[in-house]
């Protein structure tokens, strides 16, 4: 029988809902789904496109509100925050990956993960050099990371997204179907790579995706469908 988790939550959702419009043209994205994810986790969210994973994790990062319930990330409760306060705790603690890579054109794989660093202002130039560096050499993108993105694959351009959500070292990634726009080959790789760097780490990952491919690896898998919460591999 699986344990539950026992680790204090980097993630607590307490009867969340998100309702989108007013009388009969509402739509609930979200039901009422009370969730917790410990610190180092990765987790698959999983469900069909529609299901509600994105507003989930939009919710649970601080970029949405929910319509009612209450979200708390490391202990510390979202409610009554500022859109200043919540863009703090994302650029301190959140970093995020997408299935468009949402990189600068003009600019290198380096500083593509170096100015964001540095625009945060948490970091002195020197310290946002090396950490960029260290980072670009950790998902394998070292020996390119003075290329720009239209000089790299979708592959190496999804890794230098990875380096630039994880530079600063959040306590939480979330990652909005990062293998989508990538061949299944290379999306093996990429999700092989998330999953080392858990394990090194120990930052929790929350990966949404509509595939198999993470569904079948992940040691936590949480299912969504039509906004509601559906199976959880721990309860």
């Amino acid at each position: 029988m699986v344990q539950k988790i026992k680790a204090l939550p980097a993630i607590g959702l307490i009867d969340i809902s998100k309702r989108y419009g007013f009388g009969e043209q509402a739509i609930d994205a979200l039901k009422n789904i009370h969730l917790e994810i410990a610190k180092g986790e990765f987790v698959a969210l999983c469900g069909p496109s529609g299901s509600g994973k994105s507003t989930l994790l939009n919710i649970l990062s601080g970029l949405d509100n929910p319509s009612s319930g209450s979200v708390f990330f490391m202990n510390k409760s979202l409610a009554n925050l500022n859109e200043n306060q919540l863009a703090t705790i994302r650029s301190q603690h959140l970093g995020f990956i997408f299935q468009f890579f949402n990189l600068i054109p003009v600019l290198s794989a380096f500083d593509n993960v170096y100015y964001p660093l540095i625009l945060n202002g948490y970091h002195t130039k020197q310290q946002a050099q090396a950490l960029s560096r260290d980072y670009l050499n950790r998902v394998g993108m070292g020996q390119l990371m003075h290329r720009k993105p239209g000089e790299l694959s979708g592959g190496q351009q999804q890794r230098i997204a990875i380096a630039r959500a994880l530079v600063h070292q959040p306590a939480v990634v979330v990652a909005d179907e990062p293998t989508g726009n990538l061949d299944m080959k290379t999306g093996e790789d990429i999700l092989e790579l998330l999953q080392t760097i858990n394990q090194q780490t120990e930052t929790t990952f929350i990966v949404s995706t509509h595939s198999t491919q993470l569904k079948d690896r992940a040691k936590r898998v949480i299912e969504i469908q039509d906004g509601e919460l559906v199976y959880d591999s721990i309860r």
